[in-house]
C-alpha cells in the first residue's frame, strides 16, 4: 500500500493552553523559532506539539478497546495497558541493547496498536505525527482570573461560627501577604533568567530570591492546614480561539488495519474534542478536518468536533 499521508487542519474553538512542564516565560507553553515566508527572518510562535495529538489518538483508541473488553469481562492485564497506552513494559528487565527480534515480530502480530505506534526502543513506530502550526507566527497570550473568597457573599461569613470567622480573616491576611511574596518570587526568577541570558551577575538577585522564598514559606506555615488561599489568581498562557493550526500525519509502510486505528482515534477525539490544559476554564475545544491521501490521491475527508461522531466523506 505504501505510505498514507493525512493533512490536518485544526481550528481552535476555544483558547488552547498547553503545559509542557519546562516552565519558562510562557508557563510551559511550547514555543519555537520559525522563519517567515516573506523574508525568512526567525520569530517565535506557539504551536500544538505532536506529542499532544499522538497521545490523544493513542489513548483514545486503546481506552475504547479497554472499555469494550471490560464490558465483556475480558479486562486488559496491567502489562498490556502499560504497553499499549504509553509504550512501556513495567515488568521488562531488558536493557536498551537486549532486543529480542522474535518477540518484536510477535508483538507486531499480536497488537495492531503497538505495530503502528511502536513501543520504546524495541518496536519502532510507523506513525509520524508532525507539530501543528498557525499560518503566521503568534505567541500565546496570558490569561488570568479571580476566584472569589467567602466574604464576597456577606451571608456566608455571617453563617460561620465565631471561631471560624476569626480563622477566616487571619487566613485572608496571610493569603494577601503570601500573594505579594509569591509575586516577588516570580518577578525575581524572571529577572534572573533575563540576566543569565546576557551572562550578567545574578548574586544579588539570587539573595533577594532566597529571602522572598523564605517569606512564602513563613506565610505558608502561618496558614497551617489552610494554605490554599481562596482568592487565587490562576494564570496561564493560551493561543486565541479561531486560529487554524496545520500539520501532517504519515503512516509509513501502511497496513490494512492502520487507517482504521487512526479513524477510530479521530472519532474518539471528535466525541471529546478537547486538547491541552485548563479545560475547566474554557480552554481546549477544537474542531478540524483531515484529508487522507493514498498514492497521491485524496480518498477520504474526516471531519471532527462538536462532541459528536466524526464524519467521513469517501471520494
Amino acid at each position: 500500500m505504501g505510505d498514507i499521508i493525512i493533512n490536518g487542519a485544526i481550528t481552535l474553538v476555544g483558547p488552547l493552553s498547553i503545559c509542557a512542564h519546562n516552565l519558562d516565560d510562557y508557563n510551559g507553553f511550547p514555543i519555537m523559532s520559525r522563519g517567515t515566508p516573506e523574508d525568512g527572518k526567525l520569530s517565535k510562535t506557539g504551536y500544538l506539539p505532536a506529542t499532544t495529538i499522538r497521545g490523544k489518538l493513542r489513548r483514545a483508541y486503546v481506552f475504547e478497546n479497554m472499555k469494550e473488553a471490560a464490558a465483556k469481562n475480558e479486562h486488559y492485564p496491567l502489562r498490556r495497558v502499560y504497553a499499549e497506552l504509553i509504550g512501556q513494559d513495567p515488568d521488562s528487565e531488558k536493557q536498551a541493547g537486549e532486543i529480542d527480534l522474535l518477540q518484536i515480530k510477535k508483538t507486531r502480530d499480536d497488537s495492531p496498536v503497538l505495530d503502528l505506534f511502536g513501543s520504546g526502543l524495541s518496536v519502532a513506530s510507523r506513525l509520524r505525527v508532525g507539530h501543528f502550526f498557525p499560518s503566521m507566527n503568534i505567541l500565546p497570550e496570558e490569561i488570568g482570573s479571580i476566584r472569589k473568597d467567602l466574604d464576597e457573599t456577606e451571608e456566608v461569613v455571617e453563617a460561620l461560627a465565631p471561631e471560624d470567622v476569626q480563622r477566616f480573616f487571619e487566613r485572608k491576611d496571610l493569603t494577601s501577604r503570601r500573594s505579594q511574596a509569591v509575586a516577588l518570587v516570580t518577578s525575581l526568577e524572571r529577572k534572573i533568567r533575563a540576566v543569565k541570558k546576557t551572562s550578567g551577575p545574578t548574586n544579588e538577585l539570587e539573595v533577594e530570591l532566597k529571602e522572598a522564598e523564605g517569606l512564602v514559606e513563613k506565610y505558608n506555615q502561618g496558614m497551617g492546614d489552610m494554605q490554599v488561599g481562596a482568592k487565587q489568581l490562576p494564570t496561564y498562557f493560551a493561543l486565541p480561539p479561531g486560529l487554524i493550526l496545520s500539520g501532517r500525519i504519515v503512516i509509513v509502510n501502511a497496513k490494512d488495519h492502520d487507517l482504521a486505528i487512526i479513524e477510530k482515534g479521530l472519532d474518539c477525539m471528535s466525541l471529546s474534542p478537547v486538547l491541552g490544559a485548563q479545560s475547566a476554564r474554557g480552554c481546549g475545544e477544537i474542531e478540524g478536518s483531515f484529508d487522507v491521501q493514498i498514492d497521491g490521491k485524496t480518498v477520504k475527508k474526516i471531519t471532527i468536533g462538536g462532541y459528536k461522531s466524526s464524519r467521513i466523506d469517501v471520494f
